[in-house]
């Protein structure tokens, strides 16, 4: 009885109420939506997906899955691309941040102040409207890194990730199109990662960096950073479908460029958050 009614109470916090008695949802998932946007740096959109894989022999041990697919961060009018066919993050949580090593014996607990996993990214296009360079298409094949955790959590609200990052990218020249360029990075730089989204989902900051020393076929080893900041506020929602502000910051020594950007996404799907999937 004790159960029902402290779940009850947790899910109305959710909840809100018409005039009429319509009950419609406060809470959002920023994690599982199919989305586009629109700014002063073009437009773009994209799938998003967040599993939470628990096991039954193993209460205290959960896997947090985040996908997004076919992502359009930005295509200008100026015929400017920024996409990825596929990025994931995959990271393990345990209560008591545990691994299990097998041996020839007994396996071992090792007990850890961070939580595991990786990252990766594949397919990532980059268009720049430059025509007088000949590599203003670059392609990164694959993009990977295992990551520590030092902000634990159970649930996707927040993190704090590091790792080392391997990478292989290609430059395309556009006349005739052709492989001008190799960038390979073997884990020879590293990432940053930190997210942090309220409890009801209306607010959620980003901030990324990734830095290092990569191969490159024409300068040989050179030093490449980028960096990233963003701020989303869900500020209306129409029909249980949310409207966010963005405002966001991008650097990339790549392409020796700055890129700010002010903006709205809009959701066209999303799956309720599980505190009010139920109702």
């Amino acid at each position: 009885m004790l159960a029902a009614t402290a779940a009850t109470a947790h899910a109305d916090t959710c909840t809100g109420v018409t005039d009429e008695g319509a009950k419609f949802e406060t809470c959002f998932d920023l994690g599982n939506r199919v989305s586009v946007t629109a700014g002063s740096d073009g437009f773009g959109g994209g799938i998003q997906l967040r599993q939470l894989v628990k096991f039954d022999d193993d209460p205290d041990l959960n896997w947090k899955l985040e996908h997004d697919f076919a992502t359009l961060e930005r295509a200008s009018l100026k015929g400017e691309v920024d996409a990825a066919v596929y990025n994931g993050r995959f990271l393990r949580h345990t209560r008591d941040g545990h691994i299990v090593l097998p041996g020839m014996g007994t396996p071992r607990k090792v007990f850890l102040p961070f939580d595991i996993g990786a990252v990766v990214e594949a397919g990532r296009v980059t268009v720049r409207n430059d025509m007088a360079s000949g590599n203003r298409i670059q392609v990164g094949m694959i993009k990977t890194a295992p990551v520590v955790d030092l902000w634990r959590s159970r649930d996707f609200r927040r993190r704090l990730v590091f790792g080392p990052v391997a990478r292989w990218d290609i430059g395309l020249s556009r006349d005739p199109v052709a492989i001008s360029r190799h960038i390979v990075a073997p884990f020879s730089m590293g990432m940053a990662s930190f997210h942090l989204e309220s409890h009801d989902g209306l607010l959620a900051f980003d901030v990324g960096v990734e830095g290092g020393s990569a191969w490159t076929s024409d300068r040989k080893w050179t030093p490449l950073v980028q960096g990233s900041a963003s701020i989303e506020r869900i500020v209306l929602a129409i029909n249980e479908r949310p409207i966010a502000l963005l405002v966001g910051i991008k650097y990339d020594s790549e392409f020796n460029e700055t890129i700010a950007r002010v903006g709205a996404r809009i959701v066209l799907f999303h799956v309720a958050d599980s505190r009010v999937a139920h109702l």
